[in-house]
């Protein structure tokens, strides 16, 4: 018997087009359109979606892309959000696993940069998958016949950074979220910023964070305030190995430093922090742990909201 079934080709990256945001970025967040979404949502067994955000510290070299997905075996994940991926160049495929990579270079090449890994059973639910500079990524998800999201990928400049690339990347993750409208949204990465614990009465961050605020972690606050983000690390009791996401060379300072932040506090069952992904961590790198912020929305279904 002849099956009708088409292979899916591969989705192509944007050009580059410079001085676009902080970074050259591809002209907006719209990306890569699907070619085989045809129909709108293509349903899912009915179970929650799990959101993943992760410092891979690199992924320049194949090998490296295949140690993620054997790694990443060890969980049930739907979403994986990916900061410092050191590749070269912008570009979205097909794996050979049939999961959809999704990724844009740093400042400088080889350096850097952010993208996705979306589940190969969410590939045809994909709308829109782009950049916006080169330290924010967006992904734009049908998730039910009514209900869109957008997962915003982020990777905050360093301490050793100047607090404009700082506002510039705040002005570039605001972007993203006000370029197309969707029912939720999520911001996720590596913000390098301690917020700590709720501030006098702050609504959008709750009473479980960890350790003491920064300034950034303030401009971080200030920026939840004004875009209507609610911290969802914060709002989930957990034990502190199950908190911090950078660890000290020497093993003795612990920061929570990854964060999911989200427009819905309703959407979400639980935020926390997994250390057991250890293999893909650089060896240029001398933290001793993976940072991976693992969350589990509830059902994205018109029962649940």
């Amino acid at each position: 018997m002849n099956s009708n079934r088409e292979t899916r080709p591969l989705v192509p990256g944007g050009p580059a087009i410079p001085v676009y945001g902080s970074g050259h970025g591809n002209g907006g967040v719209g990306g890569a359109k699907n070619p085989r979404q045809r129909h709108g949502y293509h349903p899912q067994k009915r179970r929650p979606l799990a959101l993943v955000t992760h410092n891979v510290r690199t992924l320049r070299l194949d090998e490296k892309l295949v140690e993620l997905e054997e790694e990443m075996d060890k969980l049930r994940w739907d979403v994986i959000g990916l900061s410092e991926i050191r590749r070269q160049g912008e570009d979205t495929i097909t794996l050979q696993s049939g999961h959809l990579f999704f990724y844009r270079e740093g400042e400088q090449k080889s350096q850097g940069g952010v993208g996705f890994i979306v589940h190969k059973s969410l590939v045809n639910n994909i709308v829109s998958v782009g950049s916006v500079s080169n330290r924010v990524a967006c992904l734009i998800l049908r998730i039910s016949k009514r209900y869109s999201l957008k997962v915003i990928q982020v990777y905050a400049p360093t301490q050793t950074h100047p607090d404009d690339e700082v506002e510039a990347l705040y002005e570039d993750v605001s972007r993203a979220i006000h370029s197309s409208k969707t029912h939720f949204t999520v911001v996720m990465g590596d913000f390098n910023a301690k917020l700590g614990c709720r501030s006098n009465d702050e609504l959008k961050v709750g009473q479980f964070g960890y350790g003491q605020r920064n300034s950034r972690g303030q401009r971080l606050a200030d920026f939840l305030e004004k875009e209507g983000l609610y911290m969802m690390n914060s709002f989930f009791q957990k034990p502190p190995h199950r908190k911090w996401t950078w660890m000290s060379p020497d093993g003795v300072t612990k920061n929570e430093i990854d964060f999911i932040m989200s427009t819905s506090r309703q959407i979400f069952n639980d935020v926390s922090v997994i250390h057991r992904i250890g293999k893909i961590a650089s060896d240029e790198v001398h933290a001793p742990t993976t940072k991976c912020t693992y969350s589990k929305p509830r059902e994205f279904s018109t029962r649940s909201i």
